[in-house]
């Protein structure tokens, strides 16, 4: 019976160490002081402290000791007053949300998918199915999951050394919390590596909302913040915070902002289950420090562009794989497809004689296994135009192996 009762009390001190803030007293609060935002338990919120830190993984040499706060009054003239990259010109320039789960690597995703939107927007083809490796970045840049890493460092990286296709390395450390060697990379990472023009900083230690603003225009924007207890517990409206401690530094990318509710959009990297499906939006008052550094991205200058939307990365497929693909290129006149084995060696190749191209690739003949799949943009002379990045699926035909 003692033994009972001691684990007992054991069990209950674990989980109300878990329980990093009482979600119910906290949207008690919230609703008296007309805060303007809901809290719920999430994933997130119920893990322990030494968890939640892994979820961050901002490293700051030093922290400011008082968050930057805007003015109220502050009034900005010359710019759109809401700006949203979800749905900019009737169209969702955003990729799809990730979860860095396990491991500080923060930085790594803000890096990325500021770049990915970035990639998108200038290629001017919002279905563009684009996908950069946070492994590579993280791995090969310097950052640890239980130290983090720096946008500044992420930004000098990508603009030196770049980031390949997620094909080239996909991301492992959130599911084991370890980190992954260089050297676990495609052997063709070099020729696959897309790098930025360059990079800014549109504001640095001081909040300038004019500042981002202008940013926006052209594309999201990499900052950090110092996340509180509750901000793990956003589920809707416009966060400000309100109750609890301050639990450690991380990175997101702005997609956006809107002056009548005050507020900017960001995009987290915790998965769809935090926030708005992901998304969250931060009143221009929070003292976190949203916006208070940035980053913004200058993605080299691109005539045109080849997507190919289908296979997707992760993807099975038994006898047939849809392919879909498609050029921005002005003079293309066929795409090449080609199938590469886990070696690296063409496995198949076709073509279409369009720009736009669908076709179902039989595969049946295919040993089970990894493969990936890039297309090729040609002239009428077949010279080459642009190829994609690759996509990685696996065939599942029962085969020997």
């Amino acid at each position: 019976m003692r033994g009972f009762l001691f684990a007992l009390a054991f069990f209950a001190q674990s989980a109300l160490a878990a329980s990093i803030i009482d979600v119910n007293k906290l949207n008690e609060t919230l609703k008296k002081t007309n805060a303007g935002w809901v809290a719920r338990e999430t994933p997130i919120s119920q893990l322990s402290k030494g968890e939640l830190k892994m979820r961050m993984g901002l490293r700051r040499s030093s922290a400011p000791d008082v968050q930057f706060k805007t003015n109220k009054h502050h009034v900005m003239t010359g710019q759109p007053s809401s700006l949203d990259w979800r749905a900019k010109d009737g169209n969702n320039w955003v990729t799809p949300m990730l979860d860095q789960a396990n491991c500080g690597s923060c930085v790594a995703f803000a890096a990325v998918a500021t770049m990915e939107t970035q990639y998108k927007i200038d290629s001017g083809f919002a279905n563009f199915n684009v996908k950069f490796s946070p492994q590579y970045l993280f791995a090969c840049g310097g950052g640890y999951c239980d130290w983090g890493w720096q946008p500044s460092s992420a930004a000098r990286f990508l603009q030196k050394t770049g980031a390949p296709d997620e094909a080239c390395m996909p991301y492992t450390s959130g599911a084991t919390g370890k980190d992954v060697a260089c050297s676990a990379a495609c052997k063709n990472s070099a020729q696959r590596n897309v790098k930025l023009a360059s990079y800014s900083t549109p504001t640095r230690s001081a909040l300038d909302l004019a500042a981002i603003k202008t940013a926006l225009q052209r594309g999201p924007l990499v900052t950090t913040l110092e996340v509180y207890a509750d901000f793990m517990t956003y589920s809707s409206g416009i966060y400000k915070h309100v109750a609890g401690e301050m639990l450690g530094g991380h990175a997101v990318s702005i997609i956006g902002y809107n002056d009548t509710e005050r507020y900017l959009l960001i995009r987290n990297s915790w998965g769809e289950t935090w926030g708005e499906h992901g998304f969250g939006k931060v009143s221009y008052e929070d003292i976190s420090g949203v916006g208070d550094e940035t980053w913004s991205y200058a993605i080299p200058s691109l005539g045109g562009a080849v997507s190919v939307s289908s296979p997707i990365d992760y993807s099975y497929h038994t006898g047939q794989v849809a392919v879909s693909t498609h050029s921005t290129f002005s003079a293309t006149d066929s795409l090449a497809v080609t199938f590469f084995d886990n070696n690296g060696n063409a496995a198949i190749n076709t073509t279409c004689m369009t720009n736009d191209c669908t076709l179902s690739q039989d595969v049946a003949n295919l040993r089970d296994g990894r493969y990936e799949v890039q297309v090729t943009a040609m002239d009428s002379l077949g010279m080459a135009l642009g190829a994609s990045t690759r996509q990685f699926f696996y065939v599942a035909n029962n085969t020997k192996a």
